[in-house]
């Protein structure tokens, strides 16, 4: 269970359900998983009488809450908090070690197959978990390592020494593994709630197993999979299974949220910052759409409301799949967000951090030219109207945290680096644009040693998290 108590650290969980406290700094700089059951050990079956008893072994099955919760943490997945981490499955029996199948011990919640090594090893020589092994119980086993030559220490030691030899050890995912995917599944209610009256749920040709609180199954065929419900109400809805790993659903009438992104674009963390303009993405928000006309923003628009641990926050545009809101100045830690509207509720938890930051783009996506203007004249910086060396530019955001008054101005506590091209520009001022609820802006001068062209590069890192890369013109 070492690896899921890795997870449950970073996690911060807690034994009550849906409980975390996740450490401010987790201290840990790499991880390694070795045939780590993260959705669950094969054969269930066989524990269950321990599991009874023994509440470790009872969070091991699949679909229990405690790796229902796992998988769902943080924005409805687990991003092991950016740790730097691979999986090595074990892959001598069939499609699993004996014990884990390959879905299983993946990690395609977090990187993908390409941080997933696979080695012909059996999981474990344990006498007591080798009654129960599916006849996988011949050496070499992928945790005793014995000699320099064993694939699990090849790999170990190279991911330790930082360079990338532990690529061509052991094999990539193919066969049954490139073709189907895990289905880690919870039907609920209006509210959000379990629904416990579920007698048969199918994907596609796959048939789901009832765990203690949620449904599952090691492989279900890639691609989009119609689910069937014996339940009351009956339902048929659909999911998108990813090869090469598990896929967590949520399936349930009224409101749905799924992701929480810096209203600027996307940027290479889930964490978000204090007072961070962000948009909820997800299904039935709202019956349409509406925009809040004046600040104060309302904390009820459309029939909708959103509440940070409880408490009503501003909401500047609701739609159908869609929310815009900023984010309390107060907020730390991991807050718990909850859409409400006549349909229904459903929570959806996000990591805050001291400062996520993120830059405003002129498409809107945040991808390309970043929102950046001349600070005296307001003019927009274009390729057709570029940047100087040594203008003084104002660059707009969101994401820098919390604020401090100084001189009738918010400036950010955490104050960011500007990178332009590489060259660190340096900043006159960081903190709310006057004005304007969850917009920041950063004043700065062009470095004279600046690169020249249409498209330099420009970020913004604070708090060690790096923004969207964006680009400004220069001459």
């Amino acid at each position: 269970m070492g690896g899921l108590i890795l997870r449950s650290y970073l996690a911060g969980k807690q034994n009550a359900a849906a409980t975390f406290r996740p450490p401010a700094d987790p201290r840990v700089r790499k991880a390694i998983f070795l045939g780590t059951p993260h959705f669950g050990i094969s054969f269930p079956q066989a524990f269950a009488s321990v599991a009874e008893t023994d509440p470790q072994v009872r969070a091991l099955l699949p679909g229990s809450r405690f790796l229902f919760d796992l998988g769902t943490w943080n924005q409805g997945a687990d991003n092991l908090r950016e740790v730097d981490a691979i999986a090595v499955a074990g892959a001598a029996s069939a499609s699993t070690d004996g014990l884990v199948s390959l879905t299983s011990a993946s990690m395609r919640f977090l990187a993908g197959e390409d941080r997933l090594r696979i080695v012909p090893y059996c999981h474990t020589n344990n006498a007591l978990l080798a009654l129960v092994t599916a006849g996988c119980r011949r050496a070499p086993f992928l945790a005793e390592i014995d000699s320099d030559d064993h694939l699990s220490w090849r790999i170990i030691r190279s991911f330790l020494n930082g360079n990338n030899d532990w690529k061509q050890v052991g094999a990539n995912p193919e066969g049954p593994l490139t073709a189907n995917g895990g289905l880690l599944l919870s039907y609920q209610d209006r509210e959000g709630k379990a629904i416990e009256a579920t007698t048969k749920i199918t994907a596609g040709i796959a048939d789901l197993t009832k765990g203690t609180y949620a449904w599952s199954t090691d492989f279900v065929p890639s691609g989009l999979q119609d689910v069937k419900i014996t339940a009351t109400p009956e339902a048929i809805s659909a999911v998108n299974i990813t090869p090469v790993g598990y896929n967590v659903a949520v399936i349930k009438s009224g409101p749905r949220l799924a992701a929480v992104l810096p209203a600027a674009g996307r940027v290479p963390t889930l964490s978000r910052a204090p007072g961070m303009f962000v948009s909820l993405y997800g299904a039935e928000l709202a019956t349409s759409a509406a925009q809040a006309s004046a600040l104060p923003l309302p904390t009820e628009l459309n029939g909708v409301h959103l509440l940070a641990n409880g408490t009503p926050i501003g909401l500047q545009f609701v739609g159908p799949t869609q929310i815009n809101a900023i984010l309390p100045e107060t907020a730390r830690g991991l807050v718990t967000l909850e859409v409400r509207n006549t349909a229904g509720a459903h929570q959806i938890n996000v990591f805050v951090e001291a400062a996520s930051p993120a830059i405003f783009t002129q498409n809107g996506a945040g991808t390309g030219d970043a929102a950046a203007t001349q600070a005296v004249s307001g003019a927009l910086i274009t390729q057709n109207s570029p940047a100087r060396r040594g203008d003084v530019l104002t660059l707009y955001s969101t994401g820098l945290g919390a604020t401090e008054n100084r001189a009738g101005l918010a400036w950010a506590v955490l104050a960011p680096t500007v990178e332009i091209g590489g060259v660190p520009a340096v900043p006159l001022y960081a903190g709310r644009a006057p004005g304007f609820a969850g917009l920041d802006q950063i004043n700065f001068v062009v470095p004279t040693d600046a690169p020249r062209g249409p498209a330099v590069p420009v970020r913004l890192i604070s708090n060690g998290r790096a923004s969207n890369e964006t680009t400004l013109a220069i001459d």
